[in-house]
């Protein structure tokens, strides 16, 4: 996992989807690597789209990953 994806994660929370504005103000990174990192990780499914339309939310697998990598 990359460090940008590991960004996009930690700055996801489970019961608050955010944009990818947000995401990519939270995780301090550039509009490209965030689109890049949101891009692998929905393919990986370590997060998911939300309602509405175009807002993200970590997966219970995405958390485990997320888990995994911090230690």
């Amino acid at each position: 996992m990359t460090p940008a994806e590991i960004a996009v994660l930690t700055a996801l929370r489970p019961n608050l989807p955010l944009n990818s504005t947000q995401i990519q103000q939270a995780a301090r990174l550039t509009a490209a690597r965030t689109r890049n990192a949101l891009s692998q990780l929905e393919s990986r499914g370590l997060i998911m789209s939300s309602r509405p339309r175009g807002r993200y939310r970590i997966t219970p697998r995405g958390r485990a990953a997320l888990i995994t990598k911090s230690r």
